[in-house]
């Protein structure tokens, strides 16, 4: 079974849009393309407003007590204090310096995992003791588990006079970029907090967060798993001292009074440094200072569920296929572009407002598949498409000679179908030349529409026509004639004859139709309008054709005034004849006189009324009736009564008068009726006297199935030769005068009889032999009836 384009490319847009779904679906669980991903969330991190990166908001400035004091065991501490590692004796003065100060708690990011001098690490133990006693805890890291090994816990002293312990990992994602931390580690169980014996599952800045924090912060630091901090160019804005600075007391008290302080190392060699998004290489200090600022403002970002993510990455592919569907298309780029952009402004604002990070890798990898692989099969199906569509075309009988074709229309592919396209063009064109030349070969003004009444091809006939009225149409037979006029404003050139109105135009119905119009009073066209079919046959345009009755307009007017002068002019004289031979006195004229001034007046009334009727039988609009054809026939033989009676001759009917089924036509009772008296009256008029004329009514079928009635009008007269047949409906020719007895008359009478029987889609037949009498048969259709 052989589809259609439609069918094919609405199974081929489920297929795709199905296809994209599952690569979307996978690429989403799977996370390849997480690189994108990291990607898209650098560059929209730099363009997060300035609430949102703890690194440039306005509470990191120098002068504000909610931002961290960096304490850096930087390169100037090492030169001013001696190499590392220092002696804990040192890091016990540098506690008691900050807690004299004022600062409001201490995360403590240097490791002390194995025991160093007794004494030294007593009086760090004290000093940790003391700091937290006063109200300024202090908390110390230590080293995560990895695998099944076990974590790195500071010594047992400093571990119990510490405010807490957490981790301090700094975990950076497979390209090397630092973007998240896990705040909290997933525990077996569900347990209490974590004691200072037990194994801490909290990030260091997580517990000194808690410690300064409200109720929400808590909560925020109680999810466990990995969430991003906002690190949009490190924390490189959070102000920062020397620690060899703070121990020689060169930083001013109210500096550090009510901060929280953050000491680490941070001097070459001795620091981590990890590169940020989109800012420089930092250390880990300044990247656990922005990782507290965002617990503490709330800003840490989340990564959203796989629900979440599936929806971002499905829903715009969906409206995008639905977009660009076979039902109701809309711009493919436009529709595309719209997509990409949703899914970016969608991430965006998630990442801003939501603080949730959604990926959009497998979003814009299902569109960048979707989208192409569409519009390839769009064209795919298109090209087989209009391929078909232009062989077929080829395969058919070219109505002009065609040159020798084109070896590269066999050949498939593009190529091909292109070869076929130009063919099928040069074609077009050699048909649109070939109906121009045609049109111009046209005698009469020919126009061509469109269904909106805009002109396609005018004839040089038509160019002619109107150029007269002042009209331009000679644009060229090859040529559009978009800025010529339309039929309308043409046709307003024109009114109907008689009434004046004006032509409406398009007219009811495909037609045709024809209708009779005048220029002026010189001038007249017969105006007819068809409706043009499409090969598919649905209406497509108009073709108009004016054809010049001017001279026949003039003819048929001087006719009517020969009728008017033989109606009245010649026989208003004649009759008068007539009346003074009747009245005159019998010795004023001779009687020999008398009688032959009577035979001329009453043969040129005969002449006259004769030629007004065949001018009336063949002008005039004939009222139709549905008539019975014996009735018209017992007519005209009651008509001729008194002719017959006179030469002793008898009328006879026979055959179907009276049958079940009625011999009806349509036509114009007076003239069919005239038209068989005139047969019998020829019939009585040359027979002699004494005779029989038979008048036989018949029923006959034709070969098409229509139903005629027939007429046959036989005499015993003298007959006719075969030249007298032949010329018998000629005007103002005669019967056989030398044969039969004399008669008189005009010629008139068989030629109107045929002009009747034509116009009425009838036929009169002759059969006749000298000697043995006439018969005249007269058909006419008859009308049906069940």
């Amino acid at each position: 079974m052989r589809f259609g384009p439609s069918v094919r490319l609405r199974s081929q847009w489920w297929a795709i849009a199905l296809l994209a779904s599952l690569l979307v679906i996978v690429l989403t669980v799977d996370r390849t393309l997480l690189r994108l991903d990291n990607a898209v969330y650098d560059h929209l991190l730099q363009i997060t407003p300035a609430g949102l990166s703890p690194g440039r908001s306005a509470a990191s400035s120098s002068s504000s007590p909610s931002s961290p004091m960096l304490v850096g065991l930087d390169d100037e501490s090492i030169e001013r204090l001696g190499r590392w590692p220092w002696s804990r004796s040192v890091h016990a003065a540098l506690i008691e310096r900050l807690q004299q100060a004022g600062a409001r708690a201490i995360a403590y990011d240097v490791l002390f995992t194995e025991p160093g001098d007794p004494d030294d690490d007593a009086r760090l133990a004290a000093a940790l003791g003391r700091a937290s006693a006063g109200g300024t805890p202090v908390f110390l890291p230590m080293l995560r588990a990895s695998g099944d090994g076990a974590g790195a816990m500071p010594i047992t002293p400093l571990r119990a006079a510490a405010a807490g312990v957490g981790y301090a990992t700094v975990e950076p994602d497979a390209d090397g970029v630092v973007r998240s931390a896990t705040i909290l580690l997933p525990r077996q169980g569900a347990g209490a907090a974590v004691s200072a014996g037990e194994a801490p599952d909290r990030h260091l800045m997580a517990l000194l967060a808690r410690s300064q924090g409200n109720a929400d912060v808590r909560a925020r630091t109680d999810r466990p798993g990995a969430r991003r901090i906002p690190l949009a160019q490190g924390g490189a804005d959070h102000p920062a001292v020397s620690a060899a600075a703070v121990l020689a007391g060169e930083v001013p008290p109210e500096l550090l009074r009510g901060r929280v302080v953050l000491v680490g190392a941070t001097a070459t060699g001795l620091a981590s440094r990890y590169p940020v998004p989109g800012g420089p290489v930092v250390s880990g200090l300044e990247i656990e200072a922005g990782l507290y600022q965002a617990l503490v403002s709330g800003h840490m970002i989340s990564q959203a569920g796989l629900v979440a993510s599936l929806a971002l990455a499905l829903v715009p592919l969906w409206l995008l296929m639905g977009a660009l569907g076979p039902w109701r298309p809309f711009p493919a780029l436009a529709v595309f572009t719209l997509a990409v952009g949703l899914v970016l402004v969608i991430s965006a604002l998630g990442l801003m407002v939501c603080h949730v990070w959604l990926p959009p890798g497998a979003a814009l990898a299902g569109l960048a598949v979707a989208y192409p692989l569409w519009g390839w099969r769009q064209l795919a199906v298109t090209e087989q498409f209009l391929r078909g569509e232009l062989q077929r075309l080829d395969a058919e009988p070219a109505l002009l000679p065609r040159a020798a074709r084109d070896d590269a229309a066999r050949s498939r592919g593009v190529g091909g179908t292109l070869a076929l396209m130009q063919a099928a063009i040069a074609r077009n064109r050699e048909m649109r030349h070939f109906v121009a030349d045609r049109l111009d070969q046209l005698p009469d003004p020919t126009l061509v529409a469109g269904l909106d009444g805009g002109i396609v091809m005018a004839n040089a006939a038509a160019q002619r026509l109107f150029a007269g009225m002042g009209i331009n149409l000679d644009t060229g037979p090859m040529l559009p004639v978009d800025a010529l006029p339309d039929v309308q404003a043409l046709l307003s050139c024109f009114r109907r004859s008689g009434s004046g109105e004006a032509i409406a135009f398009p007219p009811e119905g495909p037609g045709p139709h024809t209708l009779e119009v005048q220029r002026d009073q010189a001038h007249f066209f017969l105006l007819g309008m068809a409706g043009q079919t499409s090969a598919e046959g649905a209406h497509a345009g108009w073709v108009i054709r004016l054809v010049d009755i001017s001279e026949a307009k003039a003819v048929q007017r001087q006719r009517d005034d020969v009728v008017q002068l033989l109606t009245h002019d010649m026989r208003s004289p004649q009759a008068s004849i007539l009346a003074v031979l009747e009245t005159a006195a019998s010795d004023h004229i001779h009687p020999l006189e008398r009688e032959a001034i009577r035979l001329y007046a009453e043969r040129t009334l005969r002449l006259a009324d004769g030629f007004v009727q065949l001018a009336r039988a063949e002008n005039l609009d004939y009222r139709l009736e549905e008539i019975g054809l014996p009735d018209m026939l017992i007519d005209a033989i009651d008509d001729l009564w008194p002719q017959s009676r006179a030469k002793a001759i008898q009328i006879v009917t026979a055959g179907d008068m009276a049958g079940d089924e009625p011999m009806v036509v349509l036509g114009e009772r007076s003239l069919l009726t005239r038209a068989l008296a005139n047969v019998i009256g020829n019939a009585i008029k040359y027979s002699p006297e004494n005779t029989t004329i038979t008048c036989t009514l018949t029923r006959d079928t034709h070969v098409d199935g229509s139903i005629w009635g027939r007429v046959i009008i036989a005499d015993e007269g003298v007959g006719m030769d075969e030249d007298l047949r032949a010329r018998m409906f000629e005007r103002f020719h005669r019967g056989p005068v030398g044969l039969g007895p004399k008669t008189g008359g005009a010629g008139l009478g068989l030629s109107f009889v045929h002009t009747v029987m034509v116009r009425h889609h009838g036929t009169i037949a002759c059969r006749s032999t000298p000697g043995q009498g006439t018969a005249f048969e007269l058909s006419l259709p008859l009308l049906a009836f069940r």
